[in-house]
């Protein structure tokens, strides 16, 4: 029987090279060759003209400081308006020439030639200026036009558009035994909702994050990554290829009687055989190898490496996210560990939600564990050649009021700061952005955008265009319909 497929491999989307899909294999199912050709070309990513700064970045890590850090107090200071603005923080010039930061972030001011701050991003949520929808729209590139009208969180479900993740994952996978997409020391979490907008929705199972939630300062249970007890890999390889006719017998009634895909498995709820095919190869390619395992070790950091990132869940875990990237891992989220809502309490993992205590909160306990953290991890990756390749960006939902204990709709107390979506600020490095700059201007208030303004779709369509991914890509969602991977947005291409 002559293998017209060659080595065991993939399709353009992950169909299976096995030996299975041969000539006779083919005539088994009534597959003809032209048919296979037309699967492979309806699958195809379209590719857009090339660009100097397309396709750049290998990897992406967003750190996501859910519940939202003050904007005017750690990355656009404003010294010269009146004190019920400025507050009581005073810039610090920074290893960037005309740049300054809050006094807040010391140690990511001796960093600041490795990473650009852009201050003119805004948003205007659906409904109330709430966490959830802001959160919705900044983890996948859509209006949340489930959400109610107050803009809070709906559960996920399958029937939601992708995360910006689960996209990446899709659409530029990391090569087999390394992990596509994988979220750390928190889940997104908006009031009693879990993981808004950060699962694979409408492109099923096999594109939600890998999961590590368990705090990294204490030994990680890796059970995932080993065989149940009586199940060797031969076995569990025959227990895959049997699935694999199934799979392929499943694929072919989704097919017409032209080739074309009726169904694309892009719009399936998880319960298509190719997203089960895609699920179960990665799977396989991660236990036969020991490098995905390894990069949730940290035991093999030394102790001092370990100190500099901070024996805090977030230091460690952003110590996970460096390793991840070693490991060939995709894209990264950390997400700070406390709820996008919860009341800002003293602690390493308290909210940025801070609508009352604004300045001893952040002094005393956010910044000096973001500060210490985020730097480490630029300055790690740089020094390990890392971060040419690895985009990060560090943000929240959105920034906090300029006017201080002024609104009474979000319950602020004297010296907090309310919700502010107008206009807010962004860290990014690496992946090609040109280092050591300031994008954009907010107003003499940090209210507004000054010049320049961008919006969350616009950062989403940056980060697609750094990995190489056409932002324009049309999908189906689960009736059929045509979907942009961004409602709208194009590629801030200024940053690169």
């Amino acid at each position: 029987m002559l293998n017209i497929l060659g080595k065991p491999g993939k399709l353009c989307d992950r169909l299976a090279r096995r030996e299975l899909l041969s000539i006779g294999g083919l005539s088994l199912f009534g597959l003809s060759l032209p048919q296979i050709l037309r699967l492979q070309h309806a699958r195809a990513t379209p590719v857009m003209t090339p660009q100097s700064s397309f396709g750049g970045a290998e990897s992406v890590i967003l750190v996501y400081l859910q519940g939202s850090p003050s904007h005017i107090d750690l990355w656009d200071p404003k010294p010269d308006a009146p004190a019920e603005i400025r507050g009581e923080f005073q810039p610090i010039a920074t290893a960037a020439s005309g740049m300054f930061l809050g006094e807040v972030l010391p140690k990511l001011a001796q960093q600041a030639d490795k990473f650009t701050v852009a201050r003119s991003i805004g948003v205007k949520p659906k409904g109330l200026p709430n966490h959830g929808s802001a959160i919705y729209m900044l983890m996948t590139g859509h209006d949340p036009d489930n959400f109610s009208r107050t803009g809070l969180s709906v559960p996920p479900s399958r029937d939601d558009l992708p995360s910006v993740g689960s996209v990446v994952s899709r659409y530029r996978p990391a090569q087999l035994g390394n992990m596509n997409y994988v979220a750390l020391c928190s889940p997104v979490k908006e009031n009693v909702i879990v993981g808004v907008g950060q699962g694979g929705g409408l492109l099923g199972a096999a594109h939600d994050p890998f999961t590590m939630y368990g705090d990294p300062t204490q030994p990680l249970k890796l059970d995932t990554f080993q065989l149940p007890d009586g199940v060797d890999s031969d076995r569990l390889r025959a227990r895959m290829d049997l699935r694999s006719i199934v799979s392929a017998e499943t694929t072919l009634r989704n097919t017409g009687l032209d080739g074309n895909i009726v169904a694309d498995d892009v719009a399936r709820a998880g319960g298509n055989a190719l997203d089960f095919d895609t699920f179960y190869e990665q799977a396989w390619s991660l236990l036969q190898s020991d490098r995905a395992m390894k990069a949730f070790q940290l035991d093999e950091e030394s102790a001092a490496t370990r100190e500099r990132y901070g024996m805090t869940k977030f230091g460690q875990s952003c110590l996970l996210a460096r390793r991840q990237i070693e490991a060939g891992t995709r894209y990264v989220q950390v997400t700070w560990p406390a709820r996008a809502d919860d009341e800002p309490a003293p602690g390493p993992d308290g909210s940025w939600d801070t609508h009352r205590n604004n300045f001893p909160m952040l002094r005393d306990h956010r910044c000096p564990v973001f500060d210490h953290s985020m730097s480490a991890l630029i300055e790690d990756l740089s020094q390990r050649g890392l971060l040419e390749t690895t985009l990060v960006i560090a943000i929240g939902e959105f920034g906090r009021s300029p006017k201080l204990g002024s609104a009474t709709t979000n319950n602020v107390g004297p010296g907090g700061r309310d919700h502010w979506p107008d206009c807010y600020s962004f860290l990014i490095a690496g992946g090609g952005i040109r280092p050591g700059s300031i994008f954009g201007e907010s107003d003499r208030f940090g209210a507004y955008p000054k010049n320049s303004p961008v919006h969350p779709y616009d950062l989403i369509a940056t980060v697609y265009h750094a990995l190489g991914i056409d932002p324009e890509t049309i999908y189906p969602d689960t009736l059929n319909r045509p979907r942009r991977l961004t409602d709208f947005g194009k590629p801030i291409t200024e940053l690169f």
